[in-house]
């Protein structure tokens, strides 16, 4: 009796090991699926004009590509006709989009907009909260 119950226990734990590494596969799965429909609907380009303390705003342009890299530029208006641009790689975690080489990063919105966070990764407030936003350009 003592040894059926042993075989029965050992039969058990198979089929219960068996089952949580098929549900372990599927999160993987799911959560592969979730990765790459977020990366789809990120990647794209996003424009608005950042305030700026000495001009008339910062014109800026930030194009996330699906290959994790990325082209950021801005324009001072009506102070220099320079154009700034940094290139680099991407990532997002935590829904904050996290730029190689720039001390801002962006927190992603409802509606397909970017907040830019502040140098110590907070939402910026205050009465110009609204002005630091990066809208999706439509293709």
């Amino acid at each position: 009796m003592k040894r059926l119950f042993i075989i029965l226990c050992c039969i058990l734990f198979v089929f219960i090991a068996c089952d949580n590494q098929r549900k372990g596969a599927e999160a993987v799965k799911d959560k592969q699926d979730h990765q790459s429909a977020t990366l789809h609907e990120l990647s794209g380009a996003y424009s608005g004009v950042m305030p700026c303390a000495d001009c008339d705003g910062i014109e800026t342009v930030l194009k996330l590509n699906q290959n994790f890299s990325y082209s950021y530029t801005s324009k001072y208006l009506n102070k220099s006709d320079e154009v700034f641009v940094k290139d680099g790689k991407w990532k997002f975690e935590n829904n904050v989009i996290t730029l190689e080489g720039v001390d801002y990063k962006f927190k992603l919105g409802e509606k397909a907009k970017l907040w830019q966070l502040d140098l110590s990764g907070n939402e910026i407030v205050g009465e110009l909260a609204e002005n630091y936003k990066l809208e999706k350009l439509t293709q």
